[in-house]
């Protein structure tokens, strides 16, 4: 696997790093400076039209995942403890606003399931289960922001858990992914151009855990699902009009951990060349473990834990940056948060020192402009929302509550 610039200079420097690279920019990995000022207006030809609150938003209860518009700008959706969607949001003069979205109509909101954007990064979509049972969305049409009642899966109880993705297939078509717990089997909602459907995928033979979710990848424009079964091990299925066929990916000789998968994270990732696909994991050894595709088939790697600390979950989220060097986040028992990252030739663990106590909650990443400047989204003990972003010419840790 080909080392991006970034990452060979993160070995030659001995300092804390963050998930981006830009192009022709290679940051410098102990840098840290300022931060454009915020702005509380949405400026013009902004897509976000919802007026920008000018007060300080709740403290955030969790997350619900983040995409970027335009392939530039980072949306981050948050429930609040107030019990509405907000979100956090950067306009083209790079400020960043809160704004308050509110609830499905006389409906509250009772957890986040997954967002996706589609039409060219111009149209996001954000996923919640309501108090309701139903399966809500929030999309942004032409004109306006609007509330969707998307239903439930027939016949079935509704997840009663978080589910674990939403993606765009042909980058017009929104399929978002549920774990039922009626029957523990998978659902997927999907529009066609036409008409919401929804469409039962089974489950592996034992069954899967309801943090067993990874993720979702598009394979060839085909949806490919991978979750842990309820005995330690991964399964994949495609999503592609045919009847589900679950496979079994086995485990590296222990367990994984069905139950550690943190909420929101997408621990699926697929990285070049030939776009592999790449699954992280935590064992029961508390080691984190990752399932890859080469040329030759599929190997599992052992990542370890990083030095002297113990893994409390799988990653928060694992990005490609530059397109081939896999990051992924964890956090650690100790109060730490880790990044695992390639360098092209080896594997390494890297302390990111945040200056605040990591929570649970949720987590979010995003890497916008073509994967160049990625950023992970997490919260503290406070409910505040933190990110770890690089802005072209430094690294940051900036309080997003606070701005």
């Amino acid at each position: 696997m080909r080392g991006s610039t970034m990452v060979r200079r993160m070995l030659a420097t001995v300092a804390t790093v963050a998930l981006a690279v830009t192009v022709g920019t290679t940051p410098t990995a102990a840098a840290a400076g300022p931060e454009p000022a915020a702005t509380r207006s949405a400026t013009g030809g902004q897509l976000l039209t919802r007026s920008a609150t000018d007060t300080a938003p709740p403290p955030v209860r969790t997350i619900v995942g983040t995409v970027a518009v335009g392939d530039r700008y980072p949306y981050v959706f948050t429930i609040g403890t107030d019990g509405n969607l907000w979100i956090n949001w950067q306009d083209q003069t790079q400020g960043w606003n809160w704004s308050n979205m509110g609830t499905p109509p006389g409906v509250g909101i009772r957890m986040p399931v997954g967002v996706t954007i589609v039409d060219a990064f111009s149209r996001p979509y954000a996923f919640v289960l309501g108090t309701d049972g139903n399966l809500w969305s929030l999309w942004r049409s032409l004109t306006a922001w609007q509330w969707r009642n998307q239903g439930a899966p027939p016949g079935s109880n509704f997840v009663s858990w978080p589910s674990f993705a939403a993606v765009a297939v042909d980058g017009t078509s929104p399929y978002i992914f549920v774990r039922s717990d009626g029957d523990e089997t998978i659902w997927v909602n999907r529009w066609n151009g036409a008409v919401w459907s929804w469409a039962n995928l089974g489950s592996p033979p034992d069954g899967i855990s309801a943090y067993g979710p990874l993720g979702v990848l598009l394979e060839e424009g085909t949806p490919q699902v991978y979750v842990v079964g309820n005995y330690g091990h991964l399964w994949s299925t495609r999503v592609d009009g045919q009847a589900a066929i679950w496979n079994d990916l086995g485990n590296p000789g222990v367990s994984l951990d069905s139950g550690s998968n943190a909420l929101g994270a997408q621990n699926a990732i697929q990285v070049a060349p030939n776009a592999r696909p790449y699954l992280f994991a935590l064992g029961s050894d508390r080691n984190a473990w990752i399932r890859w595709r080469s040329e030759a088939g599929w190997q599992w790697h052992n990542l370890g834990s990083p030095p002297g600390q113990t893994l409390v979950s799988a990653p928060l989220g694992v990005l490609s940056v530059d397109g081939t060097s896999p990051f992924s986040f964890h956090r650690t028992g100790e109060g730490g948060l880790w990044i695992n990252y390639w360098d092209g030739s080896n594997w390494y663990w890297s302390d990111q020192n945040p200056p605040f106590q990591p929570a649970g909650g949720g987590s979010a990443v995003v890497a916008p402009q073509n994967s160049s400047r990625p950023a992970l989204f997490l919260l503290d003990t406070g409910g505040n929302l933190w990110s770890r972003w690089w802005d072209g010419s430094w690294w940051n840790w900036t309080n997003r509550s606070a701005t």
